[in-house]
């Protein structure tokens, strides 16, 4: 006789659908839920000498870049995740520097040294270097293999470090537009003894808000916002890839940039091997969250910012958080809070964040994820909804609910599954239901989904 297999459900959680992809850096294994630009877009280069997560540093990413920057046709590191709709995220990071060894406190004293928040626009692109790859000069692009794409860069960054006076602590804000970028940077409201800074950025429809503070009880400095009219808002479209940049030594990278775009090419995917870098990344957290509905993008291009467009800079003293009273109650503290992955806010009996990946409402007790099993051919057929992506899944089975046997497992920064011989993934594109096909002849008894954080 054959037992059918029985659900049971594994830690996920919030109605918060972007809660989930939060990431504390206290589980060196949820690396593989950050997606590498580089990777993605095909560069070969590597962006970084060493990045990972609870390993070099306790319960820190840790990012130690190569010679890399964003500016016009330059692009730099950046790990991220993809979000479509609005969004706040907010981190907390630590600079540190490499020029002398036993004293790391020190501040960058190479030119642009800076690590924060950035936002970019995806495109089209999976082969930008040459095919095969070399690291040579070439041009076009299209001549060599690469589907790299001219003036296409848009994003918008708020980082701290050191930017244009080296050994200053300064922070750094941008926006892109078809590789046309427009910057300042400032030391306004930065204590020059913390290596630590709170960064968050806001997005409500096409409205961006960056705000930053320099102590654990310091207030919210509120910017900039974009649009602005200096700074046109970047070709964004629904889905932006969110995340941290980090990046240094802009002295090697300005010859490049000077020269033109060919030059830029170049240096994207063979940039040079002698180089002096003088920036480590150390952050502590980067959370996501979906804005309050109350919060309205006419709450957002009403906030007072500290941009100073006659001088294309800060302003002395800055404009603070609870200067924007309609927006004060939604963004800084209020909006930087650690995800509580176990969280059943209805009461359901279903962790919230398996709701939101399943796709039921977290917040209504008589939304239940809908997952069925059926026999197919001597097999079991466990069905479920399309999954959020961000967060690391697998498929498990067990004969006694105390050992559990992975099947088929699914990183956060992709959709593809792996399984084991035997088994499979599958989707159904017109409903686009996930099944999970177990051979009848395993007498599996239990099969659970389980969210790896």
């Amino acid at each position: 006789m054959k037992t059918l297999p029985l659900l049971i459900f594994a830690t996920s959680a919030c109605a918060d659908d972007l809660a989930p992809l939060s990431d504390e850096f206290n589980n060196a294994s949820t690396w593989q839920n950050w997606s590498d630009l580089a990777e993605v877009e095909g560069w070969q280069a590597p962006s970084y000498e060493t990045a990972d997560i609870n390993t070099s540093e306790a319960g820190r990413f840790h990012i130690v870049p190569a010679s890399n920057t964003w500016f016009g046709h330059l692009r730099g590191l950046l790990f991220f995740k993809e979000v479509t709709g609005d969004f706040v995220v907010t981190t907390r990071l630590r600079v540190l520097s490499r020029h002398n060894t036993e004293d790391p406190n020190e501040i960058p004293n190479r030119s642009f040294s800076l690590t924060g928040i950035l936002v970019h626009g995806p495109r089209d692109i999976t082969q930008a270097a040459p095919v095969p790859y070399t690291t040579d000069a070439v041009w076009p692009p299209q001549d060599f293999g690469s589907d790299y794409e001219a003036n296409s860069e848009n994003y918008i960054f708020l980082s701290y470090g050191t930017a244009g006076n080296p050994g200053t602590r300064q922070f750094e804000i941008k926006a892109t537009r078809n590789s046309n970028s427009r910057l300042y940077y400032d030391d306004t409201g930065i204590d020059q003894n913390q290596t630590e800074a709170w960064l968050q950025m806001v997005r409500v429809g096409d409205t961006i808000v960056c705000l930053r503070k320099h102590s654990e009880d310091g207030e919210w400095i509120v910017e900039n916002r974009y649009p602005n009219p200096d700074h046109p808002f970047p070709d964004f479209g629904p889905t932006l890839q969110v995340g941290l940049t980090a990046y240094t030594d802009w002295p090697t990278a300005a010859p490049f940039n000077a020269a033109g775009l060919e030059a830029c090419y170049h240096f994207n995917y063979a940039p040079p091997a002698s180089s002096t870098r003088d920036l480590i990344s150390q952050v502590d957290y980067f959370r996501f969250a979906r804005p309050n509905p109350a919060l309205t993008e006419a709450h957002l291009q009403g906030m007072s910012t500290s941009y100073d467009p006659s001088s294309n800079s800060t302003a002395n003293p800055p404009i603070l958080l609870n200067a924007s009273p309609t927006a004060q109650d939604y963004l800084g503290e209020t909006a930087n809070t650690p995800f509580d992955f176990s969280a059943d806010n209805d009461g359901d009996g279903f962790p919230d964040s398996l709701e939101v990946a399943l796709g039921s409402d977290a917040s209504n007790a008589s939304s239940l994820p809908l997952i069925t099993c059926e026999v197919v051919e001597e097999s079991f057929h466990y069905s479920f909804p399309t999954l959020t992506s961000g967060l690391e899944l697998e498929v498990q089975t067990s004969h006694d609910l105390v050992t559990w046997h992975t099947i088929a497992s699914r990183p956060g920064n992709s959709i593809l599954w792996t399984t084991e011989p035997s088994h499979s993934v599958l989707l159904n594109e017109e409903t686009q239901r996930l099944s999970a096909i177990i051979p009848m002849d395993e007498q599996v008894q239990f099969v659970r989904l389980a969210g790896i954080f």
